[in-house]
């Protein structure tokens, strides 16, 4: 209804037909899809038809609004109204049926266009890329009279998302005049393959890059775990003649949170602060997570509630932060202001809240929130959630309890919701159920991981049978695992150093900063 009520002010019959696209138009550039199609409603009731440039307007809206409804209502207004043999209506016709993913209507479309520019075929071969169908791009592609640049970035992109590299490298290879989009589409694939050293040489080869090539940088050195890289990227970055985003600043602000450094997160905060982009509200998540993560939890709060716009990723960001550092009555007041500011709680919020109890022992109160999460909150209980349970319970010593959620959650169990049980019968020296998850997690594999073998010998072990934890030992040792050395990162000066345990020294620096 408000819609309606916010478009009652363009009821002007003495609008035209081309006044009426700049209104749909300006709500499309606006982001507002839904409008731009309430308002085409409101020029119909008005007796305004609608022509060949508004319905490439509306047909992208419904794109957008990923509406097939919509969509085929639309198409019915182009024949109705004899527009449909035009080629932008037919363009966009096609555009729209393939981010529908309605390829067979998207084909039929094309197959109908009596006259085919290279925009349609770049618009059939998308549609097709975009839903993993690189047999029928490839040979769309050799059909085609005509191909340009963009004819090859969709390839390249296509072979990218389904993960063929090779495939993609021969496209690449094939461009004879390669622009930003081929480099970036490339080391994409790259990235997406976790194969950061190619993607590396890729980046450094390319001639002129732009703020998409450095975060698709930046987005894979954090998905391999490369959080000194991504650091090091930022600030090569920064020292070149490319300006972050808010994205790039999200992205190095993960790395420092995952490294555990207080400083250069803090660093990074100024130079978000400096360049107006610490009040993005993805920003602001990020700063959120990276100062409880680093162990300063009043930094957090003090980002969150000078806060102007906190969605509900700000609000998660907050819990897990206090759950983090064991403050369970605080996060469970936070779900107090959050349902106070009408943010509608999600599951992971009560990811965050049912660990925040469970880490500060809120047995009760964690058994009433589990409880209430779908009735009151219409929250659907995943496995996540459950796990969280099965550790709250566990830490309690109500292992019982623990192991019937188990058996009686519609989910199998997973590796570390065992595990998270397995270790609790350790700490208190319960065989009974030890025994009992340790062949749940033996016939869940045939391969047992050392982490897995060594907390089978443990058990035993904390319960005086040492003739069992000898034989998981043994079993380790006969079968050559080797158990996985721990590690730690410590920031001195400016500098990252690595220790492993066991070792009498410390790796060479990995970052100067």
């Amino acid at each position: 209804m408000y819609l309606f009520a916010c478009n009652g002010m363009f009821r002007s019959p003495s609008l035209e037909t081309s006044n009426w696209n700049k209104l749909i138009k300006n709500k499309l550039l606006n982001g507002n899809a839904e409008n731009a199609i309430l308002t085409y409603v409101n020029m119909q009731e008005l007796g305004v038809h609608a022509d060949n440039y508004s319905f490439p307007l509306l047909l992208k809206a419904a794109g957008i609004l990923s509406s097939s409804c919509i969509g085929l209502m639309l198409h019915g207004q182009t024949i109705k109204t004899g527009s449909c043999g035009h080629v932008y209506v037919q363009t966009a016709l096609l555009k729209m049926y393939g981010s529908l993913r309605c390829i067979d209507d998207a084909f039929k479309v094309f197959e109908k266009m009596p006259e085919k520019d290279i925009i349609a075929w770049n618009s059939m071969l998308d549609a097709f890329a975009s839903c993993g169908q690189m047999d029928h791009a490839m040979k769309l592609i050799d059909l085609m009279p005509l191909k340009d640049v963009t004819s090859f970035n969709i390839m390249i992109s296509g072979y990218a998302r389904i993960g063929k590299i090779h495939s993609a490298r021969y496209i690449f290879d094939k461009v004879p005049d390669k622009d930003v989009v081929s480099w970036n589409s490339l080391i994409l694939a790259y990235t997406n393959a976790g194969e950061m050293e190619k993607a590396g040489e890729m980046f450094k080869k390319m001639p002129v890059k732009n703020v998409i090539t450095w975060n698709t940088m930046v987005t894979g050195y954090l998905r391999s775990q490369l959080y000194v890289e991504v650091v090091d990227l930022f600030d090569e970055m920064k020292a070149g003649n490319v300006k972050p985003d808010y994205l790039t600043v999200t992205g190095v602000l993960s790395a420092c949170a995952n490294l555990g450094s207080l400083e250069t997160g803090a660093r990074i905060h100024v130079y978000a602060t400096d360049n107006g982009l610490a009040s993005n509200p993805h920003v602001t998540t990020a700063l959120i997570d990276m100062y409880a993560k680093c162990g300063s939890i009043e930094h957090s709060l003090e980002v969150f509630y000078k806060s102007q716009v906190k969605d509900v990723f700000c609000w998660n960001a907050m819990i897990l932060g206090f759950a983090l550092h064991g403050y369970g009555y605080a996060a469970l007041k936070l779900l107090g202001e959050m349902n106070d500011s009408c943010v509608k709680a999600d599951d992971i919020t009560f990811i965050g809240l049912l660990s925040a109890c469970s880490h500060a022992g809120l047995v009760q109160e964690g058994c009433e929130l589990f409880s209430r999460m779908e009735k009151d909150f219409g929250v659907t209980r995943k496995l996540e959630h459950y796990g969280c349970m099965v550790d709250l319970l566990g830490r309690a010593r109500l292992l019982d309890h623990a192991i019937e959620l188990i058996e009686a959650m519609p989910f199998e169990p997973t590796e570390s919701i065992l595990g998270a049980l397995l270790s609790a019968c350790v700490i208190h020296q319960d065989l009974g159920i030890g025994d009992r998850v340790a062949k749940m997690v033996c016939a869940k594999s045939n391969y047992l991981s050392d982490g897995e073998l060594m907390m089978f010998a443990n058990l035993y072990a904390s319960c005086g049978q040492w003739e069992e934890a000898n034989r998981w030992r043994n079993m380790m040792n006969d079968t050559g695992i080797v158990k996985t050395a721990g590690s730690s990162v410590i920031e001195v000066n400016g500098s990252y150093h690595k220790f492993l345990a066991g070792g009498i020294g410390h790796l060479s620096n990995l970052l100067t900063m």
